[in-house]
């Protein structure tokens, strides 16, 4: 029986975004396939339509994408993301905390495995983890959580531990069940969203001085945020706009497209 995980989202739109790409898709793609796939989210947010058959992806020092623009032509595109490394970091580990009571589950005898499937079935689990927790802390705290309700009667509701007994990287388990919920647990666990990371705008200067491309076709760069989003901190699209206005002119690069794919919108286009 497949566990869902539902996530609050009360902040954060690029979150949203986050969780339409990541859950059930963008975790069983490698880097190359969501290159792409941004890739044509992007050129349709610019209204580039491709020609069909002509997207190619080769290694460096090419460019990451080659591809054939309908009435303009060949077209190089450089692709450069600028969510901060904590901001994926946080939206992995809360992606991953279903697969985790998943995991945990099996490692369980069969008999409770069983008893489990049929006492959860309409729970809604709604947890609060540290957002450093990765893989190995949320199995082990879903673990913690099968124990504790094994321990409980099947039709158990309320806060499952008492704020002395909570487990490590944990503040909080609540069980709640809902009688539309038949393939549960369905699993909430929001990351923290107070302490926002800014873009990784240095990328872009990094791409526009310091690497070197081969290709014979005009050369393009897509920096674009997939979760952040571009105006969520203060003063990020004023940044972007120095650090290109001071580097495009010397660069390979024609133009600078920056996109905010939590919004779904093109934020700027910058031209030689």
């Amino acid at each position: 029986m497949a566990t869902r995980f539902w996530t609050v989202l009360p902040i954060h739109v690029g979150d949203m975004m986050a969780h339409q790409i990541s859950h059930g898709s963008e975790n069983d793609m490698t880097k190359v396939e969501m290159e792409l796939k941004y890739f044509e989210r992007m050129a349709s947010l610019a209204k580039m339509p491709l020609m069909p058959n002509t997207i190619k992806q080769k290694k460096p020092p090419a460019p990451d994408i080659e591809c054939s623009i309908q009435d303009v032509g060949p077209l190089a595109i450089e692709l450069v993301a600028l969510d901060s490394k904590n901001t994926q970091t946080r939206l992995n580990n809360m992606f991953r905390t279903s697969d985790c009571w998943e995991e945990a589950l099996k490692m369980r005898p069969l008999m409770e495995q069983e008893r489990l499937r049929v006492s959860c079935k309409n729970v809604f689990l709604r947890l609060e983890i540290s957002n450093e927790a990765g893989n190995r802390n949320r199995r082990e705290l879903m673990r913690s959580i099968q124990e504790e309700l094994l321990k409980r009667p099947d039709d158990f509701v309320g806060e499952l531990y008492d704020s002395e007994e909570f487990p490590d990287n944990c503040q909080g388990v609540t069980v709640i069940r809902y009688d539309d919920i038949t393939d549960g647990p369905q699993i909430s666990a929001p990351s923290d969203f107070e302490n926002l990371h800014p873009l990784q705008i240095e990328k872009i200067k990094e791409k526009l001085t310091k690497k070197t491309y081969e290709t014979s076709n005009p050369l393009d760069l897509f920096a674009y945020s997939i979760f952040d989003g571009i105006n969520i901190y203060v003063d990020r699209l004023v940044e972007i706009d120095a650090c290109v206005n001071e580097h495009l002119a010397d660069s390979r690069f024609r133009r600078v497209w920056v996109f905010d794919l939590a919004l779904g919108k093109l934020e700027k286009t910058y031209h030689r």
